[in-house]
């Protein structure tokens, strides 16, 4: 049985009237990599000041190497063990390569200790299988480089755990990779890891687990696995994951397709999401005619099947920037109503249809001069005004700013109101649980239960 290293428990903190974390759950157990996904930094902050023991939990239970704190005091058990690798800086620039690994920590009393503690250099290199000049001053190395140095300190001087912050911001792709070869090398010894990000990435998939965190609480624990039984465990208010009930872990989409509901599918192994998108074609709430025609990328005639797509990137491929947009609202509608072919018609139509929507300025504008909240609304709401059963959305918010997050947002309330089910495919696990709704994950090709 694995040790338990760190456990927060339903924690509880504020300052002065404001509540900060609100039911915080999250466990790392001897030998895991587990990731904290935080999209707020406010509350990232807020997560790294009660590893740091900064913050004091108001109410709630921690744990660390499996025994209960029952101090406030006592949290500093968890920071004197615990080694933080951020963006600072974190070697000694005039000491070599080998005195930052073996010397500059907290269990070496003198520093005439220095070159007996260096020998060591060799064996570990040769272990680890690492090619650093130990000779070499610290400073002259570059970052990705610096930081393996802190993790190897880390290891050495015996920290039960490494929270690590902020990397993709500043290191090149390759020296991401490096340094995540020596986290898996090592938690093979049995170091642990905790990789606290504000967003996404893609180095999830090295994870024991992943915690999710929004508003202050733990909203859901997703287990990346080979065994597909163990996925996306919804997590507890005790903190636990809820133990899945041994029947087959596979379901059906169909009996969580309703008007007016929103279903999140979170695809983990393909970029395009095409996977969640295959398995359209088996639901029979649907008309494969229209996932086909959505893999032709003539989706625009998938109406008459009574389902719509938006596409992930839709500002780019799914306006028709010569017409206006007025002119791309009336041409969908006679897609739906091939027998009425009188445009007067469609103009009133459209005028009716869009009061508080659309200016008028804003309709007799081409797309392509249009602004993106324009052309955003546009792709919206010629599907809401064409009522589908279903609308489909794939990777909604990728490469968005706030604004156009928050009116995707919005957007995609107005369709659930007015009875439209939404379905939303996306490859990114914050985006998955952006909107509330049903959450389904497709891991290797079939549908599980969130």
């Amino acid at each position: 049985m694995k040790q338990e290293v760190l456990r927060y428990e339903n924690i509880y903190c504020s300052e002065g009237n404001q509540t900060l974390l609100k039911g915080l759950c999250l466990r790392a157990f001897q030998g895991q990599i587990c990731f904290a996904i935080i999209p707020n930094l406010i509350e990232k902050q807020n997560f790294l000041s009660l590893l740091e023991g900064t913050l004091k939990p108001d109410s709630g239970w921690i744990y660390w190497n499996g025994n209960k704190l029952n101090s406030r005091r006592s949290q500093d058990q968890i920071r004197k063990q615990t080694s933080f690798i951020g963006r600072n800086r974190g070697v000694f620039s005039q000491l070599s390569v080998g005195e930052n690994i073996f010397v500059a920590n907290s269990r070496v009393l003198w520093w005439n200790r220095a070159s007996l503690l260096c020998r060591k250099a060799p064996d570990l290199l040769t272990e680890l299988k690492l090619t650093l000049p130990m000779s070499a001053k610290a400073h002259t190395l570059d970052f990705g480089r610096q930081k393996q140095i802190e993790l190897l300190r880390a290891y050495v001087s015996g920290r039960k755990l490494a929270v690590i912050t902020d990397l993709e911001m500043f290191l090149s792709e390759e020296e991401m990779k490096d340094f995540f070869d020596l986290t898996v090398k090592l938690k093979m010894k049995g170091m642990t890891f905790l990789y606290v990000s504000g967003s996404d990435t893609d180095l999830w998939n090295l994870a024991d687990e992943v915690t999710i965190i929004k508003k202050g609480r733990s909203i859901s624990r997703i287990i990346p696995s080979h065994d597909i039984s163990s996925l996306n465990q919804p997590i507890t208010s005790a903190g636990f994951a809820a133990k899945k009930q041994p029947s087959s872990p596979y379901v059906s989409l169909d009996q969580y397709i309703k008007g007016g509901e929103l279903v999140n599918i979170l695809d983990t192994n393909s970029a395009e999401c095409s996977h969640a998108i295959s398995i359209l074609e088996n639901c029979r709430f649907l008309t494969s005619k229209a996932i086909i025609s959505y893999q032709y990328k003539t989706c625009f005639r998938s109406i008459l099947n009574e389902i719509v797509f938006i596409e992930a990137r839709s500002l780019n491929e799914m306006v028709f920037t010569d017409m206006t947009i007025m002119d791309n609202l009336i041409f969908m509608l006679m897609q739906k109503n091939s027998g009425i072919s009188f445009k007067k018609s469609y103009r009133k139509l459209v005028q009716n249809m869009t009061q508080g929507i659309f200016t008028e300025k804003e309709l007799l504008l081409r797309a392509d001069k249009a602004s993106d909240e324009c052309k955003l609304k546009l792709i919206y709401y010629r599907w809401i005004f064409l009522r589908p059963k279903v609308m489909v959305c794939i990777k909604p918010f990728s490469s968005m700013d706030y604004q156009l997050r928050s009116l995707t947002i919005s957007l995609l309330n107005e369709a659930l109101k007015t009875g439209i089910a939404v379905i939303l495919i996306t490859n990114h696990i914050t985006e998955a649980y952006t909107m509330k709704g049903k959450h389904l994950t497709v891991e290797n090709g079939c549908l599980l239960k969130d």
